[in-house]
């Protein structure tokens, strides 16, 4: 899920539960369930052990998850695309079943970014079609494309919130808002409406140690509550494996991203949207598709934030067509 702010941002600053979300790790060479009979390999980044599976042959398509998901939300996509490519799901950071958080950790963008760096360049993949949900995936993905296009065949962007495109820092300022209000009424009024009724009774929830309601609340904000209720108790209690990293992240803020460095990057690029997702997200892709030199659109109808599960077949259809018509280009 995007990690949101609020206009009266609160420092998440619950305690650490080492044990929680983070205790079952894979052993190397087992499969998951559910996910094709994958198997479960690790690779050594920067210290940290970091789990991924692959399916299929040619050119590398490398699947980064969101806030709340792993390896596993991609069960839909590593079918279909493993038919005609190689086929990669990472899981983050922190993320199952990837080595678990240090107490204290924060997990800052920029963490993301140099980890997917290291994957890429450690397992020789480069040029790689780079796919990222939400953040750290959608966001670290942009990130990727601005500072190592060399490392990149193209990049699909799965409604990154990059909120500082629209003026607004992480923390947001009052000024900010109040200046959004002339510019985007209506998006100013979503972040009010997220920061009253999502982010901050989920950060609260956190605090008191919650972090299931926390979650809910949390998730229920960013897809809303119709798509929210149709969440199954599995992928929730997937998403409560991901608590600690999700968490830390929100400690640690996003980082600056500019007009500028978004006309700069010179990846081949396809930004993907949910119908019914959040204004905030939508005003995001919006400012990127008039910004991005060489960008394609999609909106996937009838979808929220996690199309890619819920709409597979539309989503698959319109990234496998993009990745087709690139599969010859290299960024510059």
């Amino acid at each position: 899920m995007a990690l949101l702010p609020s206009l009266l941002w609160t420092a998440c600053g619950e305690p650490h539960h080492p044990g929680q979300g983070s205790s079952k790790r894979t052993p190397e060479g087992d499969t998951i369930a559910g996910n094709l009979e994958s198997v479960v390999k690790y690779v050594e980044v920067d210290g940290r052990r970091l789990a991924y599976m692959s399916l299929g042959k040619g050119q590398p398509v490398l699947l980064v998850h969101g806030g709340s998901g792993d390896m596993r939300v991609w069960g839909n996509q590593l079918k279909a695309f493993s038919t005609k490519y190689r086929v990669i799901a990472i899981s983050c950071r922190g993320y199952y079943p990837s080595e678990a958080l240090h107490p204290h950790d924060t997990l800052a963008l920029d963490t993301f970014v140099h980890d997917l760096t290291g994957f890429i360049r450690s397992l020789n993949l480069g040029p790689v079609h780079l796919v990222g949900h939400s953040s750290p995936g959608g966001f670290a993905s942009l990130l990727l494309a601005r500072r190592h296009p060399e490392l990149l065949r193209s990049v699909v962007l799965i409604e990154p919130p990059a909120f500082p495109l629209l003026g607004v820092s992480i923390p947001p300022r009052f000024s900010q808002i109040a200046g959004l209000m002339f510019r985007q009424p209506r998006v100013a009024i979503g972040f009010l409406k997220f920061g009253a009724k999502g982010l901050r009774p989920a950060l609260h929830a956190f605090q008191n140690g919650d972090d299931s309601e926390g979650l809910r609340l949390f998730m229920r904000a960013n897809l809303g509550t119709p798509f929210f209720n149709q969440l199954s108790a599995s992928r929730f209690d997937q998403a409560m494996e991901n608590i600690e990293p999700l968490k830390a992240q929100i400690r640690a803020g996003f980082p600056q991203f500019s007009a500028a460095d978004a006309r700069n990057i010179q990846v081949p690029t396809l930004l993907v949207s949910g119908e019914k997702s959040n204004v905030l997200l939508h005003a995001v892709t919006d400012t990127l598709s008039k910004l991005i030199p060489d960008v394609e659109s999609i909106t996937i109808k009838s979808a929220s934030h996690n199309m890619f599960e819920t709409h597979p077949q539309a989503f698959n259809s319109a990234v496998m067509d993009f990745l087709d018509r690139h599969r010859g280009e290299t960024a510059h």
